[in-house]
C-alpha cells in the first residue's frame, strides 16, 4: 500500500581519492557514511556545518552529499526484484 509521499533530505560522506587507471572517472570512492535523515534543507546543511569540524571530516571537508527525495514513508520499493531472471518464463 502507498502512502502519503514526504520530502526528505539525506546527507552522506564520502571519501574520494584519485583514480590511477584508464576509466571514465578520476576518482574512485573509499568509504560512504550515512550521517542522517533530515525534514528540510536547511537542517541537513546545518548538519554538515557541524560536522565539518568533526576529526576525519575535516580531512574530507568537500565529501558531504546532499540528497533530497519525495517517497512514500514505510513503502518497499523493488518489490518484484531486478534483473534478468532466468527462471522467469516470460
Amino acid at each position: 500500500m502507498t502512502g502519503k509521499s514526504e520530502n526528505f533530505w539525506i546527507v552522506e560522506h564520502h571519501e574520494m581519492d584519485a583514480d590511477g587507471d584508464e576509466t571514465e572517472t578520476d576518482e574512485i570512492e573509499m568509504s560512504m557514511k550515512l550521517i542522517g535523515i533530515y525534514s528540510s534543507e536547511e537542517k541537513a546543511r546545518q548538519a554538515i556545518g557541524r560536522m565539518r569540524q568533526l576529526p576525519g571530516f575535516r580531512d574530507w571537508p568537500d565529501g558531504f552529499r546532499v540528497f533530497h527525495y519525495c517517497a512514500p514513508l514505510d513503502d518497499t520499493s523493488w518489490t518484484e526484484g531486478f534483473g534478468f531472471d532466468p527462471d522467469d518464463p516470460e
